[in-house]
């Protein structure tokens, strides 16, 4: 045999044992684990009220002093994530010292809206003029007293009493006046 084929038979027999090697310290011992199903969703924030989100609660025309208006509304939370509600009117209310506003707190499980059935005060959010009433959520009146949270299916039911005032200037009442057209809304929002 001679010395070139002798190198290259001893070459392929190392480059062999290496490629033996190799796959030797491939192989090796393996464990493993998983973790699956994994997910993430947000909760949810939704109120709603028993007039379908459409319909006034109040219009009267022809008030004198004293007269008033009286209607209830129940508001419903229904979102999963326990939230700060408030109430609070739009821009838009003119005269509003004219006219008084009460908003009480309650329980109400008959009448149809407006109508207020068997209403049963338990606090009272708001009392004076209609026109101080807070116009944002920053500064609204709390959903419930004493600025409870509200949890799924919470309900609360309100009853918003508005009187037109006494004004004893002479002369003065020679033309209607008018609150406006105004909303009002609730808005819930997650701690």
């Amino acid at each position: 045999m001679t010395v070139a084929r002798k190198l290259t038979i001893t070459v392929l027999i190392v480059g062999l044992l290496a490629g033996v090697a190799a796959l030797g310290a491939y192989s090796a011992f393996s464990a493993t684990t998983s973790n699956t199903g994994n997910s993430f969703a947000s909760g949810t924030v939704a109120i709603g009220d028993n007039d379908g989100g459409s319909a006034a609660l109040y219009t009267a025309a022809n008030q004198k002093p004293g007269d008033s208006v009286e209607s209830c509304i129940r508001v419903t939370y229904t979102g999963s994530l326990a939230s700060a509600v408030k109430l609070y009117a739009s821009s838009g209310i003119t005269n509003g010292a004219r006219f008084n506003l009460k908003v009480e707190r309650g329980t109400q499980t008959t009448g149809v809206f407006p109508a207020c059935g068997n209403f049963a005060a338990t606090s009272t959010a708001y009392d004076g003029a209609l026109g101080s009433l807070p116009a944002s959520y920053a500064s609204g009146l709390d959903g419930k007293n004493a600025a409870g949270a509200w949890a799924t299916n919470d309900v609360v039911a309100y009853r918003f009493t508005v009187t037109q005032n006494d004004d004893p200037t002479p002369n003065a009442h020679t033309s209607a006046l008018s609150s406006g057209s105004h909303d009002f809304t609730w808005e819930a929002r997650n701690n």
